[in-house]
């Protein structure tokens, strides 16, 4: 399906954004004005790239490798997550329990944290997102909890503990601030949303585990628009779904990738054993899905949903019409 309409919107396919450069791809987030920046691990080692992506097709390029900038960027290392703030881009860093701090053109300014369970202390940290005063908050993932530090690393608060009642945690992961400000974290591992205040009250939930509408199975990442949509990574499930501002079940988005990226298609046409393999493959339609949809981000600015796609390489990107009405037919 190209165009998903639902309760006068529509989330209607662009195109796709992908390819080698994408091995290992894990996590988007949105830097000042077409910036994007996409985190890599793979076999080859990691990796942060600056991309843009405009509005028409094709119109995609890549503007810096953060390890081209400095090959001891990531040595030992493993990005997670990454927010864009105060003109700095603060990534977590799985392996060495740290949030680094990077400058525009790819350069590590500062680190902070170290591995703990006490105050500015992490666990495989990954989720990381601020408000609208700078400051930060971490999915401190296997500490199962919230921290929030001002962007000199400085500990303001923390909330969460192992368990699955309201306000527990387990293995925090992507997390994001509401319109209204407060704060929203994917319960990775008991599969559920949970909202918080921005002191770490709690305020609800919603999501069990399952394969239904409504159900989550592994949420990893989490998005919303101005409207109030909330856009969820249902990573084990294979599909995004899109609730409304009160938790309320939209849709669900399984891929739309109906055609190659720029780079797939440069990549295949300059292999000819590549280009025959994939002329023998019996059907070419599960990769028109989501494999392991691991992270989402609402580009307001060009009214986008960006899906990261993470064991195809690419990110697929999907406009949001508002205000539609499916067109009616006199036959």
């Amino acid at each position: 399906m190209l165009t998903t309409s639902i309760k006068g919107r529509a989330f209607d396919f662009s195109r796709i954004v992908g390819g080698r450069q994408f091995r290992g791809i894990i996590y988007i987030t949105l830097g000042s004005q077409d910036d994007i920046y996409v985190i890599l691990r793979d076999s080859n080692g990691p990796d942060i790239l600056k991309i843009s992506v405009g509005n028409e097709p094709e119109d995609e390029e890549v503007i810096i490798s953060f390890k081209d900038v400095e090959k001891n960027n990531f040595v030992n290392a493993w990005p997670s997550c990454a927010t864009f703030t105060n003109n700095q881009l603060f990534v977590t860093d799985e392996l060495n329990h740290v949030v680094s701090v990077f400058d525009t053109n790819g350069n590590l300014i500062d680190s902070f944290g170290k591995e703990g369970t006490e105050f500015n202390e992490f666990s495989r940290p990954s989720g990381i997102t601020s408000d609208a005063k700078g400051n930060l908050y971490i999915a401190d993932t296997l500490n199962h909890r919230i921290q929030k530090l001002t962007t000199d690393g400085e500990f303001i608060n923390s909330w969460g503990e192992y368990g699955t009642n309201p306000g527990q945690l387990n293995s925090p992961w992507g997390i994001c601030i509401t319109n209204s400000g407060t704060l929203l974290v994917c319960d990775h591992k008991n599969h559920r949303i949970q909202e918080f205040d921005l002191d770490g009250s709690f305020i609800s939930s919603f999501g069990d585990f399952g394969t239904s509408q409504k159900q989550l199975n592994h949420p990893s990442d989490i998005s919303i628009d101005s409207d109030g949509d909330i856009y969820i990574s249902d990573w084990a499930n294979n599909r995004v779904q899109i609730f409304d501002q009160t938790g309320t079940h939209l849709t669900e988005l399984k891929g739309s990738a109906v055609e190659l990226s720029k780079w797939q298609r440069q990549y295949i046409n300059a292999s000819p054993d590549v280009y025959k393999a994939r002329r023998r493959v019996a059907s070419l339609d599960p990769e028109t899905y989501f494999a392991l949809p691991i992270s989402v981000t609402f580009d307001q600015s060009k009214s986008r949903l960006l899906a990261v796609d993470s064991q195809r390489w690419r990110i697929q990107i999907f406009n949001k019409i508002s205000n539609y009405t499916d067109p009616q037919f006199n036959i």
